[in-house]
């Protein structure tokens, strides 16, 4: 595997278990993947600092997410833009987003500082 592909097999286990309802009861390891000046503008236009995302998580609803059509564009060596859909089931109804992050690699770990959500149509 070359280094773009181990990147983005990376930041793509990490987006998913930023996105995963079991995952996101493990404060401390969601804690892991957030930047100490991490910032997120959620699908629901409601903005986010690192504080704040970690003390919503114990109180965030969110379903199963499905992610489609990843993509890695590295900006720099240390930092990389994805982007990619999102479709969650909330009952009987499907949401669909797109999402972008900004990661950057601190002491050899990918930590994300930016994430943007927009809800889109499926």
């Amino acid at each position: 595997m070359n280094a773009h592909a181990a990147i983005e097999a990376t930041l793509h286990a990490a987006e998913a278990a930023l996105l995963d309802a079991q995952q996101r009861g493990d404060v401390d390891a969601i804690a892991a993947l957030l930047a100490s000046d991490f910032e997120e503008i959620g699908s629901s236009g409601r903005r986010y600092d690192r504080d704040s995302m970690l003390a919503a998580l114990g109180t965030a609803i969110l379903d199963a997410a499905e992610i489609t059509d990843f993509s890695l564009r590295l900006l720099a060596a240390d930092l990389a833009l994805v982007s990619f859909r999102t479709r969650v089931r909330r009952g009987g109804i499907v949401l669909h987003s797109l999402r972008s992050s900004l990661w950057r690699r601190e002491y050899d770990a990918w930590r994300i500082a930016f994430h943007q959500g927009t809800p889109c149509a499926g």
